[in-house]
């Protein structure tokens, strides 16, 4: 790609748009909350909700569940009040939800909550997740049901669409064991659904996770498969890509209208329409042309990690010379311009993606054929050819997750990774742009210094305001937990039991490998069994124990006990802690005089 291409006014506005974007949700612009007058629902149990289902019946390892848009909520004995809100409910253990449909007007019972802020640093961000998709309620359903009432025509493409999608994962259940199916289901339609840790552990280290999750390389295989089944018709241009647009639009509707797909459909729509009317056509216009589209309709997608990873993917692409993409020099740019991503979504990355995905790609488009043919045929045929195609699909899976495991099996196949600051990403981006638009030598010089230069700034200005003494109290049920770090450098790690996952989480979202001294607070003969684990992911050198009531870390005049600070007024103490704080960790920063006690989330 010229880099003249970075100088036109619509890739020049639409950098604008997102930066403004971006400064709107600093600003809190984008944020979902609860309505104020609502808030009373949520200490009220059987809450009865009534709403339209907005979305595709979905399942995690917390159950099964679906986006509702809510049209009137009432207690169990109150009268109804407005309920204009999106709501994601979890629905009861049963298989009336197989009939759930986009459009549908639904009833359901249970009880209402607030999306969770993370108590720790390195948890889960429910609360955040949620408000980026304007979701700002979570129902636990005891019971639901179809109300009658029409359905909207505009909803008819969702359905045909959400029953077509159920009809093929049913078949993958009814032919391979539940967790081949969902493989299977994941590589055709992009969605996976709960699978064991150690499986899904395997499909994350060998870094082919994004072969089972939405793509823009399906909506190509599909646009792909449907244009090869067209070519041997004598048809005109403009009817070949009507078709394939009518193929590939229904495909997008069944696996969800996420970013990566809208993109390569988007895409392809513009680079043939590009090609019908005689137009300038390229790549790079059609995916600038589809950022705008997707930022238009919903301006939150900037903030998903489907569409910075597809369109940071497509960037790196770009910037590197034609003679320089080919398929292992795609899968190492892809997966550098995907690292940040890795940093501060997932917590992971593989160092062997880009020789898996050399043997896994191929092999996932072919599996996406045979699960395709799989569905269609099974409506036509019956017999042996049926039976023979699910026996070479069964063995294409067992090949492909062996594959997987092995790949993940490899020493440093993948590593733990803390989160990046914005500072540390600019300055990782123009290093890495440095070095994919070579050989223009002056420009790939000049971005290479400016992210050097960028970085050594970063650096030295966490070490100018690193603060003496750092303790971040965990909050964690039935024990103690604190991290403390002297001047930036030297880590102590404080248990009294050891749930291990809290505990690393929290390490690694502050980069701490390497642990000078573990306190253990303890009165037991033996360890815990999760302080293996704690030895197993860190450093630790040192090896100290103290009683529960008894340490404390001194620095210089501050002295910080494992209680929360108090103070004594008459007969009475009192907690100087607000008491929305202690839900979550606390952090006590101090130079040597001063302290200062906040949220400890990085």
């Amino acid at each position: 790609m010229p880099l003249s291409y970075l100088r036109r006014p619509l890739f020049l506005a639409l950098i604008f748009y997102a930066a403004l974007l971006s400064w709107l949700k600093t600003r809190g612009f984008f944020e979902t909350s609860p309505a104020a007058e609502l808030s009373s629902l949520r200490r009220t149990p059987g809450v009865a909700l009534s709403g339209t289902v907005i979305s595709a019946v979905r399942e995690d390892h917390r159950g099964v569940k679906v986006l509702i848009k809510g049209r009137a909520a009432s207690p169990a004995l109150g009268t109804e009040v407005p309920f204009p809100q999106r709501v994601l409910a979890y629905l009861p253990e049963n298989s009336a939800w197989r009939n759930l449909r986009p459009g549908q007007p639904v009833f359901i019972r249970g009880r209402l909550r607030w999306p969770r802020s993370p108590r720790n640093p390195g948890e889960f961000d429910e609360k955040s997740f949620l408000s980026d998709r304007g979701v700002a309620w979570i129902m636990e359903a005891r019971d639901f049901w179809v109300e009658p009432r029409p359905v909207a025509w505009y909803w008819r493409p969702f359905r045909a669409a959400e029953a077509a999608r159920r009809s093929m994962q049913d078949r993958f259940e009814a032919c391979f064991p539940e967790e081949r199916a969902r493989v299977l289901a994941g590589i055709c339609l992009g969605y996976k659904g709960p699978l064991p840790r150690e499986l899904n552990r395997a499909f994350q280290d060998a870094g082919v996770m994004h072969l089972l999750v939405p793509s823009g390389a399906k909506v190509a295989l599909v646009l792909a498969g449907v244009a090869a089944l067209l070519a041997p018709f004598s048809l005109a241009l403009a009817v070949r890509f009507l078709l394939c647009a009518l193929a590939g639009g229904f495909y997008l509707l069944m696996v969800g209208l996420e970013p990566p797909y809208v993109r390569a459909y988007l895409g392809f729509l513009f680079l043939w329409a590009g090609m019908i009317w005689d137009r300038e056509s390229g790549a790079f216009q059609a995916t600038v042309l589809s950022a705008w589209a997707i930022l238009l309709a919903d301006p939150r997608a900037l903030f998903s990690a489907g569409f910075q990873m597809t369109y940071a993917a497509m960037a790196g692409i770009f910037l590197a010379p034609p003679s320089r993409r080919g398929v292992f020099s795609i899968t190492i740019i892809v997966q550098l311009m995907l690292w940040p991503i890795f940093c501060n979504t997932f917590g992971r990355g593989s160092l062997v993606g880009a020789l898996a995905n050399l043997a896994l790609i191929p092999s996932s488009a072919i599996l996406m054929a045979a699960g395709f043919s799989l569905w269609g045929f099974s409506f036509l045929f019956a017999g042996p050819g049926i039976q023979g195609l699910i026996w070479a699909t069964d063995g294409m899976l067992r090949a492909f997750i062996a594959a997987c495991f092995w790949f993940s099996s490899w020493p440093w196949a993948a590593v733990d990774l803390s989160p990046m600051s914005r500072p540390a990403i600019l300055a990782y981006y123009l290093v890495v742009c440095g070095f994919l638009v070579l050989p223009r030598r002056k420009v790939a010089l000049a971005l290479v210094c400016a992210g050097l230069a960028a970085a050594a700034a970063t650096q030295a200005w966490r070490r100018l305001k690193a603060p003496a003494l750092r303790a971040v109290y965990l909050s964690l049920p039935r024990a103690q937990a604190a991290l403390l770090t002297w001047e930036g450098r030297r880590h102590w790690l404080v248990l009294s039991q050891a749930p291990a996952g809290p505990v690393l989480a929290a390490c690694r979202a502050y980069g701490i490998r390497r642990v000078e001294r573990l306190v253990v607070l303890r009165k037991e003969a033996r360890l815990p069994k999760g302080f293996f684990r704690l030895f197993r992911d860190l450093q630790i050198e040192r090896v100290d124990e103290s009683r529960p009531d008894a340490f404390e870390a001194c620095e210089k005049r501050i002295c910080l006990g494992f209680d929360p600070p108090r103070v004594r007024r008459g007969f009475a103490e009192y907690s100087i802690i607000p008491p929305y704080l202690k839900r979550h960790a606390l952090e006590v920063a101090t130079d040597g005089r001063t302290a200062q006690i906040a949220g400890a989330f990085p």
